[in-house]
C-alpha cells in the first residue's frame, strides 16, 4: 500500500487471510482443549453443511486417548469422510469410541464401494490421502483397515490400544 501498488498489496492480504483460514484447519482449538470428540462433531457439522449430504457422528468418548492419537482420529476422519463424500455416497456414519485403554474411528459410506483389487494405501501422484492415514496410524502403533462392504459402500477403520 505505501508503495501505491494497491492491487499487489490486495493480492498479499488476500493470500494472507486464506493462509491464516488454512492454519486454523491445521490447528484446531476445539482438539487440544475438549479432545476428538467434540472435533469430530464439529468436522462432521462442517462436512454437512457445506455438502449437504447426510453424514452424522455417533460417539462414546467418556476417557480422552493420549493427544498424539486424538490427532491421528481427527486427521484421519478428515481424510475417509473427505474421500467417503466425493467417492462414496450417503450417509456417512463416523463411529468413535475410547476406553482406558483404546480408541477406535470407523468411517461407513454407501457409495459403490472401493476399488479393492488395487492395494488402496499406495499413493498415485496426487493422491496421498490413504498413504497418509496409513502413516498416522502407523505413528502411534494403531491398525488402519480400508475395505469395501459386500453390498456396497466402504468401511476405513482404524483401532488403537495403549501400548
Amino acid at each position: 500500500d505505501a508503495s501505491g501498488e494497491t492491487e499487489a498489496a490486495a493480492m498479499a492480504r488476500s493470500v494472507s487471510e486464506r493462509l491464516r483460514e488454512l492454519c486454523g484447519d491445521l490447528h484446531l482449538p476445539i482438539l487440544d482443549e475438549l479432545g476428538a470428540g467434540p472435533a469430530l462433531d464439529w468436522l462432521v457439522g462442517q462436512v454437512a453443511g457445506a455438502t449437504g449430504e447426510e453424514v452424522r457422528l455417533e460417539r462414546s468418548d467418556a476417557v480422552r486417548p493420549p493427544a498424539g492419537v486424538e490427532l491421528a482420529v481427527f486427521r484421519v476422519a478428515q481424510e475417509a469422510i473427505s474421500n467417503a463424500v466425493k467417492h462414496g455416497g450417503p450417509p456417512v456414519v463416523v463411529r468413535y469410541t475410547t476406553s482406558p485403554s483404546a480408541a477406535s474411528l470407523f468411517v461407513d459410506d454407501a457409495g459403490p464401494g472401493i476399488d479393492i483389487g488395487r492395494e488402496p494405501i499406495a499413493p498415485k501422484p496426487g493422491h496421498y490421502g490413504l498413504a497418509s492415514m496409513q502413516q498416522r496410524a502407523e505413528q502411534i502403533g494403531a491398525l488402519l483397515s480400508i475395505r469395501a462392504w459386500p453390498g456396497g459402500g466402504t468401511r476405513v477403520a482404524l483401532e488403537w490400544k495403549a501400548p
